[in-house]
């Protein structure tokens, strides 16, 4: 690199250090622009250009050097005065979100008393054949009761043609359990709660149930009230002390409960077997 260079002894003499110094920072300024990748500085040393083509390329070189220190100080002079500054507000307002849907499901949805007075209304029971009105009570059960889990038994009685085969929502109606059969002192949002003009009757894939907040129960149960309409949506609101609903239940050793929670997202759990059942619904 320095092959230029000759040491004092080399040429008989002493030679002063600034002049080392000038030649050495004149060897490495040309270093750097012959091999520099920055646009059109290698143009500006190359001694076998002409003259006015290497001051050409140094004004481009030095205009382009101000407008970018220019840019640069207001950029910084901005951000002094205004600087971006990048936070989280946690402090938002949401509106119109839904109380989750909460459906209950009787694991046995009918009545025995209420199917044996059914069929007792149908049959004199007591002259007829024992077979046939226990094909009748079973077929019953499994029609008012009907679900994913018993088609394979509703299948069975396709044999008796003497069955009946149609209106089988009006049949469910009359041996199904009813509201009040299931609950009572229910609290919504920590307040005294009127259960069964919350819970209206749905029939789904476990069966006839009761929905609290659903949007598809059905609205033409025989037992509902003269002056019945169907209850409103219930909202989530930031003044609410609570957000929970409550009831008791009745024997569930006997007939157990299915919960399904169903929020606005689509997601649901199910909870079997409470005899007193606390739902709370956090923020």
């Amino acid at each position: 690199m320095f092959d230029g260079l000759k040491s004092a002894d080399d040429r008989g003499g002493d030679v002063p250090k600034t002049k080392l110094l000038k030649t050495s920072m004149r060897h490495q300024f040309n270093e750097f622009f012959d091999h520099s990748t920055l646009h059109g500085i290698r143009y500006i040393a190359q001694n076998d250009r002409p003259l006015h083509e290497r001051f050409m390329w140094f004004s481009f070189l030095s205009v382009g050097i101000v407008i970018t220190s220019i840019i640069i100080i207001s950029l910084w002079e901005k951000f002094q005065t205004s600087p971006t500054i990048t936070g989280l507000d946690t402090d938002f307002h949401n509106w119109d979100v839904q109380f989750p849907a909460i459906t209950i499901c009787p694991l046995q949805s009918t009545s025995d008393e209420k199917v044996w007075e059914y069929v007792s209304s149908v049959y004199d029971v007591a002259n007829t054949d024992n077979e046939r009105v226990e094909i009748f009570y079973k077929y019953i059960n499994a029609i008012a009761s009907f679900s994913y889990s018993n088609i394979e038994q509703i299948k069975t009685f396709s044999d008796y043609d003497w069955l009946p085969k149609d209106n089988f929502k009006d049949l469910a109606y009359k041996v199904v359990y009813h509201c009040e059969d299931l609950m009572f002192d229910c609290t919504f949002k920590g307040e005294p709660y009127n259960c069964c003009s919350g819970f209206e009757p749905i029939f789904t894939e476990y069966g006839f149930c009761y929905s609290f907040n659903s949007r598809h129960v059905v609205l033409d149960w025989p037992w509902k009230p003269e002056n019945y309409s169907k209850s409103g949506t219930e909202y989530v609101y930031e003044t609410d002390n609570k957000l929970s609903i409550t009831f008791n239940t009745h024997n569930t050793t006997k007939n157990p409960l299915n919960v399904i929670i169903i929020n606005t997202i689509r997601f649901f759990f199910i909870f079997q077997k409470y005899a007193f059942l606390h739902i709370l619904i956090y923020e």
